[in-house]
């Protein structure tokens, strides 16, 4: 009879121990890339949820300004209401010049793109609202000036007739109303439309987001629009026209600083080790009105 020789208890227990602690070191190495992968993740979301904000919330405060005659106490600031994490503002959507003008309608040259730009096409019905350039007076620039409040009560098409022919425009229904002076709207006169959107930082369960909704439209509910945010990720601040001292009416802004606080949606340790802990970076813009010169 041949003997075979197998293991010894203490080989097997030697091979036992290498088994885990070699297995102990994989998985240790796994666990450790698979965090330091989910807290990458999370802070590209964070990052990239910020850039958004950076440039949508910007763009939109950029083209707020005021009414205003130099030497006059009446200022109409776009800027409907003000607050630390929140904001009510006429928020422009479309822009360019005027080619037809006749009794409560005009007609918007929309067929060449150095003439107008838009968001998105004018609607009736409350939501859109049109801001004029009057000229006033011809004999002076002293009292030239934007309105707005004028309603658009249709939208249809139209044509513009110019020295080389005719295109096609967009024809707007509106109740001009007096102006003043008989020429204050003129043919090539520059306009906007836009409508009135408010801006929140609100919490749904235990998140934070900025909001957005339409006020002109009838919207009663925002809609999430950059988030997750930090209790005190979307922070606002107003500042008059020497750059430095706080406004505090609306007609008194010239420029408003954004402050975004971007959170991760998970708990993450940075290195792979240590206690996992939320994630959390900034963006701070500047942004000054489109006519803060004055």
């Amino acid at each position: 009879m041949r003997w075979r020789r197998g293991f010894a208890l203490a080989e097997l227990i030697v091979a036992m121990v290498l088994f885990l602690i070699v297995s102990g070191t994989v998985f240790s190495l796994l666990n450790h890339t698979q965090r330091v992968a989910r807290a990458q993740a999370e802070r590209v979301d964070i990052q990239g949820n910020l850039r958004a904000g950076a440039l949508i919330i910007p763009a939109e405060l950029r083209m707020l300004g005021y009414d205003s005659v130099p030497g006059s106490a009446t200022v109409g600031s776009d800027i409907v209401a003000m607050g630390s994490d929140s904001i009510v503002v006429r928020a422009v959507r479309s822009s360019g010049i005027i080619c037809q003008l006749a009794s409560n309608t005009l007609t918007i040259d929309t067929a060449a793109s150095r003439y107008y730009s838009a968001t998105r096409l004018p609607v009736s019905g409350g939501r859109d609202q049109l801001m004029l350039f009057l000229e006033l007076d011809p004999a002076t620039t002293a009292d030239d000036r934007w309105v707005s409040g004028r309603p658009i009560t249709s939208v249809g098409p139209g044509v513009c007739s110019t020295a080389y022919g005719s295109r096609p425009g967009l024809r707007l229904g509106t109740l001009l109303g007096a102006t003043g002076h008989a020429d204050s709207l003129t043919i090539g006169a520059p306009f906007r439309t836009y409508e009135v959107m408010v801006y929140r930082l609100y919490q749904s369960g235990s998140t934070h987001y900025l909001g957005a909704r339409s006020a002109s439209a009838g919207e009663a509910a925002l809609q999430p629009m950059l988030g997750p945010l930090t209790p005190n990720g979307f922070r606002l601040d107003y500042y008059d026209s020497t750059g430095t001292v706080p406004a505090a009416r609306p007609a008194d802004v010239r420029s408003i600083q954004v402050t975004l606080i971007g959170q991760s949606d998970q708990r993450v340790t940075g290195t792979g080790a240590g206690s996992p802990t939320v994630a959390t970076d900034s963006v701070v813009t500047r942004v000054t009105l489109r006519n803060a010169l004055r």
